[in-house]
């Protein structure tokens, strides 16, 4: 399925966090996404901020708060914005003054004098100066401001896309009679797997059904319907398939019969759903 240009943009502002061990937006496109915020179409005085090596990414409540936050929080709060709100968009701005702002307490950020919240240029911190406290509402309430300002500086593009053709592939149990037909390719349990030929495809799904279950082969019909065998030559097997280093299934079936074989061992199994195929194309 196609994601829109805008459920893209959500994904991104929803997911936002710059825990780089978590490999889910690194700093640069963090970095890139707040600068955006000043790059409104209506904004006549743009703040230029690509290239200013003095600007970083700030920590509104700190990554080692000052002991102040816990008693203007309190445990409660202190904790659960410590935990879930840290790295996330609400909780992180822009600043020229990283290091003056350190840990200290919010209306210390706030008021510092020509470096707190109150003195910047940069839109996102006029935000700030005019708050008197930061905690759980405050964050997602800046959350949803800044999501809301993404998804007007990105507009949605207005692009038509063509409907992707049918692939063709059919669960084994919906497939056309396999008489005198190859095959592009099978799925089996969402690994596509290189198979041209119906004989290639009952051998592959065998070897993997054995090695994922062996013991339903012996307490179900399923091994005399095959000619399961650790001796080919005396059970009288005409066209030995190995499934493994020790056991053998008959081989010398027609397609259709080899199709039979794998419907019945799938729903001995309960997997019906798990086996796709793509006929190759008629030439």
């Amino acid at each position: 399925d196609i994601v829109s240009y805008l459920t893209v943009l959500e994904h991104i502002i929803l997911t936002t966090t710059i825990q780089p061990w978590k490999h889910v937006l690194d700093y640069g496109i963090f970095t890139y996404l707040l600068e955006n915020q000043h790059c409104i179409k209506s904004n006549k005085e743009p703040v230029m901020i690509d290239g200013n090596t003095n600007i970083t990414i700030e920590h509104i409540f700190p990554q080692n708060p000052d002991p102040k936050w816990k008693i203007e929080l309190g445990s409660d709060d202190y904790n659960y914005i410590k935990e879930n709100y840290l790295n996330t968009i609400g909780n992180l701005t822009l600043s020229g003054n990283n290091g003056r702002l350190g840990n200290k307490s919010f209306i210390d950020k706030r008021d510092l004098y020509n470096a707190g919240y109150k003195d910047s240029r940069l839109w996102l911190n006029k935000y700030l100066a005019k708050l008197d406290k930061w905690g759980k509402t405050e964050i997602e309430d800046r959350f949803n401001l800044i999501a809301e300002r993404v998804l007007k500086i990105w507009d949605i593009p207005n692009t038509q896309f063509d409907e992707q053709s049918d692939s063709n592939e059919v669960n084994i149990f919906d497939a056309e009679d396999p008489k005198f037909k190859k095959l592009e390719y099978a799925i089996f349990f969402d690994r596509k797997i290189a198979v041209n030929q119906v004989a290639k495809l009952y051998s592959e799904v065998f070897k993997q059904l054995f090695e994922l279950q062996p013991e339903t082969f012996f307490n179900t019909e399923l091994g005399s319907k095959i000619g399961l065998t650790k001796k080919p030559i005396d059970a009288n097997i005409r066209q030995a398939v190995a499934i493994n280093e020790t056991y053998f299934i008959e081989g010398n079936i027609d397609n259709i019969g080899k199709f039979d074989k794998i419907k019945l061992a799938l729903t001995i199994f309960g997997f019906e759903d798990e086996l796709m195929i793509k006929y190759a194309d008629e030439k």
